[in-house]
């Protein structure tokens, strides 16, 4: 008799993308606003579109509540610098 180990559940990590013009980027803000739930920053992705002159900032978190996850969105969305703040 063959026993397998059972496979690891595959899951998504919350994911938040923030985006900004390449000049208005603001890391310190965000960092504040990050900073409650630092323990659960998995990775932090940063990319630049030198055509469209944008950076991204992608923050995958290990785990975090739902709703710090939308009031974290909901506050960086009000920042003038922050084009697009979205959950992915």
């Amino acid at each position: 008799m063959t026993h397998h180990a059972p496979e690891p559940l595959a899951f998504s990590q919350p994911q938040l993308n923030v985006r900004a013009a390449t000049h208005s980027l603001r890391v310190a803000a965000l960092w504040q606003v990050l900073m409650p739930f630092a323990r659960e920053i998995g990775n932090v992705k940063i990319s630049t579109e030198q055509v469209d002159g944008y950076a991204d900032i992608t923050i995958s978190f290990v785990r975090a509540p739902s709703a710090a996850l939308g009031a974290m969105v909901d506050r960086l969305g009000a920042m003038t610098w922050v084009t697009k703040a979205t959950l992915i």
